[in-house]
């Protein structure tokens, strides 16, 4: 038994909770009910626990699957209540529907084994974030789902534009600023050849990518030439001038959200002297550090490392049975995948060579090196997310910026530190 106390068991759903109350000897104190996520509902089941808290001189332990947003919301009212919470990976709560040899799956049954998982498995409390760090979490979670629908956007404005100009790109690319500008007021190709619109067009192009008024007349001409091709190769639709148009305002518009939410996040950053620690390593800046704060929260949740590895679900699987060990394991991707994202970033771009032939990182560089000798680049790539990982762990831990040493000098600190503590 892991626990003395008695135990909450909330199965959560969408608009309501049901929730099963069991003793401190693992046995049923009150029938599963019922409650609706409402204000009502939820101070009838804080009513409810009451009389448990009561009937055994002891505060009970609230424990609930990870449901997505329905459960977060239902964590934090009983946090701010002072209650224990356990919020548990649905891949643990999953595994009880096997305890018993009769199928039966409902969210009462459910309720009542969450609470009875308390007394066989040891796990951590959940504690209420940092108000700062869950701003961060959420603005750079928001900015990823709004940078990936641009991206979609982009995708089918230029699917849309290669029908009716089938050179376009070439000449433009569809997701910039000038082209935006363009489709968004002259959609079609016949529009850009005319004489009364060429000299709007030709400011656009001087003014816009600034390169000056020189390369405003070859993209002028370039486009000129995309337009006569397209007299011939195109399909000369007119709900394809709708879609581009339609395309091009929404890809604008949320280029303007993102330049909003980006402002917040600096604007929060700069309060927050562990963004400043992230940035110090290279590989990882201004879009990158934040996201990977928000998604790791306080470091001082994780005492080793290797724990942080885990969370982040970079850790390879192991798979082992009798005289049987497994060679090619993955890994097991049970984390944050926006902390994982921001990870693959940082690690492609700390292997690369700068325009001027310097190494962004070079003890990493070198570390890659090494590893596509004996692995191919993507197991490399993995191995360079790990070290980078275990990098920003240390950084964050020590409060201090990060140092770019060898790994003979990192030894040699390492044996002087082991003999100032001898």
């Amino acid at each position: 038994m892991l626990t003395n106390r008695p135990v909450i068991g909330v199965d959560v759903a969408k608009n309501f909770c049901f929730y099963a109350a069991v003793s401190p000897t693992c046995t049923t104190f009150l029938k599963p009910f019922r409650a609706l996520n409402t204000k009502q509902g939820l101070l009838f089941a804080l009513g409810q626990i009451k009389k448990v808290e009561e009937a055994f001189s002891s505060k009970p332990v609230i424990i609930l699957e990870s449901t997505g947003h329905y459960s977060q919301r239902i964590v934090h009212f009983f946090l701010k209540q002072g209650f224990e919470v356990y919020h548990i990976n649905p891949l643990i709560s999953h595994s009880i529907k096997n305890s018993v040899v009769r199928k039966v799956k409902t969210d009462r049954v459910d309720a009542l084994e969450l609470a009875k998982l308390l007394f066989v498995h040891a796990f951590r409390p959940t504690t209420m974030p940092k108000e700062q760090l869950a701003n961060l979490k959420v603005l750079t979670r928001t900015r990823g789902h709004l940078v990936e629908q641009r991206a979609k956007s982009v995708n089918q404005l230029q699917c849309a534009i290669e029908q009716i100009a089938p050179l376009f790109p070439n000449v433009l690319n569809p997701g910039s600023l000038t082209a935006l500008t363009l489709l968004s007021k002259f959609s079609v190709p016949c529009e850009w050849i005319l004489k009364a619109n060429q000299k709007i067009i030709m400011n656009m192009l001087e003014t816009l990518p600034r390169q000056g008024k020189a390369y405003g007349q070859q993209k002028y001409a370039a486009l000129v030439a995309c337009a006569e091709d397209a007299q011939v190769t195109g399909i000369s639709l007119a709900a394809y001038a709708s879609t581009i148009r339609c395309f091009a305002s929404v890809v604008q518009s949320l280029d303007v959200e993102i330049k909003v939410i980006d402002d917040q996040i600096k604007a929060l950053s700069a309060q927050l002297p562990e963004v400043a620690l992230l940035r110090s390593i290279p590989g990882i800046g201004d879009t990158l550090a934040p996201i990977i704060l928000g998604e790791i929260g306080d470091i001082e949740r994780f005492i080793k490392a290797k724990q942080l590895v885990a969370f982040s679900g970079i850790d390879p699987s192991v798979k082992q049975s009798g005289n049987f060990i497994g060679t090619k394991n993955k890994v097991t991707k049970r984390g944050s995948p926006f902390l994982r994202h921001a990870l693959y970033i940082a690690a492609t771009t700390s292997v690369r060579k700068e325009s001027k032939g310097s190494q962004v990182n070079s003890v990493i560089y070198e570390y890659y090196q090494r590893k596509i000798e004996t692995k191919t680049k993507k197991q490399a790539l993995g191995a360079v997310m790990n070290k980078l990982l275990r990098i920003i762990f240390s950084v964050l831990k020590n409060k201090q910026a990060f140092r770019l040493i060898s790994p003979d000098q990192q030894v040699e600190m390492y044996q002087q530190h082991l003999k100032k503590t001898a």
